[in-house]
């Protein structure tokens, strides 16, 4: 977490947000009147481990089930409307090879009430309350709802498997990293649920209030010291937060390709390449990688899609993601069966043309403009907001929206070359149905 110069960087007029931190706490306040609402966005990171990422996964759905003073989902729902209808989530993102336990919080500002004094702390003890003081049975959690939530979760990671499209993404990144902590699923293992007990999932808990580097946003039209300070006196807890996490590596070596084929059920295939890019977020080449990205795949006037959807009608869809946290493009598409090696030959040409500088000045405009209103588009969203400050503290290098807008429109034809001639095909991977069906 933040130390010396970037904790000062944080707090520089340059930064939107203004951090105070104690004890391994770190509180990042945007005061503005720009929302109606206030947010609150509380997160737990923690390094993705094959030990604890099914528990981890499992812990914020079970918390958000209640607690000591709302011991139902009901109760719970009912102290959140007689706050003129706030809303409480809680969710675990995997950012690259940390894994985040993560609550949100939506709050009418009161200043737009007649009545409702107070309404901000209230929403905070809520919150407080589900975070760090659940119901209990005998030292570890209720045996029900952790029962329950284990179904739940069987359930969540049966959902990511159904969704053909991204359970193919997860594959193929999977291969591309075996042996790395990205190569983790998010929500963890289905074989490892039922090793969870009400005490188990309990210590690794309490490991996480006391080691994990908290981060706590607040977006709205509020006052910086009083609004820390409250936070601080509500969790007030003791602490060992851990120093610093493991370094997540980006470089990598060329290797040979690897092919990797799955069999399912399924009426259409996926066809999905892993690529090693050698930037993240924490690079200089970052906004030029990115652009990069835009013009091969990540828009509809970009070169995958023209040409391997449109032009000669291989795919359903075909796009690339960039994951700045890991230094991976992901293509990926949905192809019959029968035109799969087709599809990999159309899109191995437009790494090419890439490299070449085949570039027109329309694919150049068109994708500074969309990143440009991408990211304007994300600062009417205050959990946007927390979200891309936090992106900047895991990956080492907080960016202002701003900064990120100015870098994008000085990227040029020749920086988009220079950082594509680094790009490295590592995995191809290919879902298609099972063998002796139809159009294998």
């Amino acid at each position: 977490m933040p130390k010396g110069s970037e904790y000062e960087r944080m707090n520089s007029p340059m930064n939107q947000f203004q951090t105070r931190e104690e004890r391994g706490i770190y509180v990042h306040v945007l005061p503005t009147d720009k929302f109606r609402m206030n947010t609150i966005v509380a997160t737990f990171a923690q390094e993705l481990r094959e030990d604890t990422a099914t528990p981890l996964a499992l812990l914020p759905y079970l918390l958000n089930r209640g607690s000591e003073q709302y011991p139902t989902p009901e109760k719970l729902q009912l102290a959140l409307d007689e706050l003129y209808g706030a809303s409480m989530s809680a969710t675990i993102d995997k950012k690259g090879e940390r894994q985040v336990v993560d609550f949100s919080m939506n709050v009418p500002n009161e200043k737009f009430l007649k009545q409702g004094e107070g309404l901000f702390q209230k929403a905070l003890g809520i919150l407080s309350d589900v975070m760090l003081r659940p119901q209990l049975q005998d030292g570890a959690f209720l045996p029900e709802y952790v029962q329950a939530e284990k179904e739940q979760h069987k359930k969540r990671i049966a959902a990511v498997i159904d969704d053909k499209m991204n359970y193919a993404v997860e594959r193929c990144n999977e291969e591309m990293t075996k042996g790395e902590p990205y190569a983790i699923p998010r929500l963890g293992f289905e074989n490892k649920i039922d090793e969870i007990t009400p005490q188990s999932l309990f210590d690794v808990y309490q490991r996480l209030l006391k080691t994990a580097p908290i981060n706590i946003y607040v977006v709205g039209d509020v006052d910086t010291d009083a609004v820390a300070a409250e936070i601080f006196r509500v969790f007030d807890m003791e602490r060992d937060p851990q120093a610093a996490f493991a370094p997540v590596q980006i470089q990598h070596e060329t290797r040979a390709v690897k092919d990797v084929v799955d069999r399912l059920d399924i009426n259409q295939g996926k066809l999905n390449v892993g690529v090693w890019t050698n930037v993240a977020w924490a690079s200089d080449d970052y906004a030029a990688m990115q652009v990069c990205n835009g013009v091969l795949g990540a828009f509809p006037h970009s070169k995958l899609f023209v040409n391997v959807r449109e032009k000669h009608s291989l795919a359903y869809y075909c796009m690339s993601r960039l994951d700045g946290h890991k230094g991976i493009i992901s293509v990926f598409s949905g192809v019959e069966f029968d035109k799969i090696d087709q599809a990999l030959e159309i899109i191995r040409e437009q790494f090419d043309v890439l490299k070449k500088g085949e570039i027109t000045a329309e694919e150049m405009e068109f994708t500074i403009a969309g990143l440009v209103n991408a990211y304007k588009t994300a600062m009417d969203n205050p959990t946007s907001i927390a979200d891309f400050h936090l992106n900047g503290l895991l990956a080492g290098r907080v960016r202002t929206r701003e900064e990120m807008i100015d870098a994008f429109q000085k990227v040029t034809v020749e920086d988009v070359v220079r950082v594509a001639q680094g790009l490295q095909f590592d995995t191809i991977y290919t879902l298609r149905n099972e063998e002796g069906n139809h159009g294998a």
